[in-house]
């Protein structure tokens, strides 16, 4: 989800193997590119929106009411990006979402909220390869977090033998840095559970055929994040890259693992990728702030 409103802080860690939270990413740029547009521009001199646009139209079309209906089409021409719809969806009233506008064809998974959907097989047939950002297959744990560009900074920190020069970063110093932008394929590792579920019941919920979208995403390699934070290249056998996320979460999993951190009654969302593969330059890890252009 692109935030709009609010303020916090994306926090990333440097942490030893063994104190690594486990969790799954909620979005993750990780797969191998077609072709890859450094400074917006690949070695041919074209721009990724010259080699794969010009880019699907990616304003949301909210369903007012359960009959399907839309705000007049008139309104929805004119708008330029999802900011300039002022509608929500009908089943996203009296959500913590309500301020963020969703596309009504999007295949809702678990019920209103949390916001778990899937574009319908249609849309992804009618686009093939690029897909509408509004219309990119989500996948949810909590609220998303109501952020603004002007307050929003990136941490990153750790113990100061791995990060001796932690550093806080604001939106426009992250687009200020070199940028790297491809596009990218990201898959749900539930995609087509429903399936196994008519066969086996698993502890999931029934994803479709759908959980699948590509972009094109601009953003700042982690790698030249942790190489400004101090991080070093040299003894990364054992040690990962933490992200915690911004938004507080109902703990669901109990105290956790660490005696002398016991988790309280909110936790933070996090994931994390081996030290050695963000610090390698192949793997194109990216801090993104940019889908299709937007």
């Amino acid at each position: 989800q692109i935030p709009s409103s609010g303020s916090g802080r994306t926090r990333s860690r440097l942490a030893d193997a063994q104190q690594v939270r486990a969790g799954l990413p909620r979005a993750m740029a990780a797969a191998a590119p077609v072709a890859q547009c450094s400074e917006s521009h690949d070695e041919s001199g074209a721009s990724c929106e010259q080699l794969y646009g010009p880019y699907p139209r990616a304003v949301p079309v909210p369903f007012i009411n359960d009959r399907g209906e839309t705000s007049p089409q008139p309104v929805l021409d004119a708008a330029k990006t999802f900011a300039d719809i002022s509608s929500v969806d009908h089943r996203d009233k009296g959500t913590p979402d309500e301020w963020v506008p969703r596309d009504g064809r999007l295949v809702r998974l678990t019920g209103r909220h949390p916001f778990n959907v899937e574009p319908p097989l249609s849309v992804l047939n009618q686009h093939r390869f690029i897909t509408p950002s509004s219309l990119h297959y989500v996948r949810n744990h909590g609220a998303c977090p109501k952020l603004t560009w002007e307050d929003h900074t990136v941490l990153v920190g750790g113990a100061p033998d791995l990060v001796p020069k932690p550093l806080e970063i604001s939106m426009d110093e992250l687009v200020a840095m070199e940028p790297r932008e491809l596009p990218v394929t990201l898959v749900c590792a539930g995609n087509r559970r429903k399936e196994q579920n008519m066969v086996r019941q698993t502890i999931g919920f029934n994803w479709g055929p759908s959980g699948v979208s590509t972009n094109v995403w601009r953003g700042v390699l982690l790698r030249d994040l942790l190489l400004r934070a101090g991080v070093s290249q040299r003894n990364m056998g054992g040690k990962h890259v933490e992200f915690i996320g911004v938004e507080d979460l109902p703990n669901k999993v109990g105290p956790g693992p660490f005696k002398d951190e016991p988790w309280g009654k909110l936790v933070k969302y996090g994931t994390s990728v081996p030290l050695a593969r963000a610090m390698n330059p192949a793997y194109d890890i990216l801090i993104a702030y940019e889908a299709n252009g937007e």
